[in-house]
């Protein structure tokens, strides 16, 4: 009887292992890269993140704000851009790569005088269908240089 009981634990223990990770009703997105080292305002800039969707129905838009130091309390209402159409990705697990192409009119000069240069930062989220948000990340801090 302790073998079967031994041997069963040992099987349980095994299928749990091998269980496909799921993560869940929740979208999750993450900073991959910028597109430059530094960034020239006018020229603009791209920058990669990954999104993830456990159901796939993660709504068209990536919501972001940047946060400049030269005044970080400028702007902090998040700005929806959209994105490829995910939506067609209902129902299944979703991970896709998503490029967020900033213009130069998307870094405005922030002070009266104008600067020569700064840092910027941004927050970003993303929201399904459902209601469900992920996580506000905090991608690292890019020079920005005004010409």
């Amino acid at each position: 009887m302790k073998k079967i009981l031994f041997l069963s634990l040992i099987a349980l223990t095994a299928v749990t292992a091998c269980k496909k990770d799921s993560i869940g009703t929740k979208p999750q997105v993450s900073f991959v890269s910028y597109s430059t080292s530094r960034v020239i305002a006018s020229n603009g800039m791209d920058i990669t993140f990954e999104v993830r969707d456990g159901d796939g129905d993660i709504e068209n838009a990536l919501n972001f704000v940047a946060i400049y130091d030269v005044d970080p309390t400028m702007d902090t209402v998040f700005e929806p851009r959209p994105m490829p159409d995910l939506g067609a990705h209902a129902g299944g697990n979703l991970k896709a790569e998503v490029v967020l192409h900033l213009v130069g009119t998307d870094f405005p000069q922030i002070a009266p005088n104008p600067i020569t240069k700064d840092s910027v930062h941004y927050l970003v989220f993303v929201q399904d269908n459902a209601g469900n948000s992920s996580d506000t990340i905090v991608t690292p801090k890019i020079e920005v240089l005004y010409q």
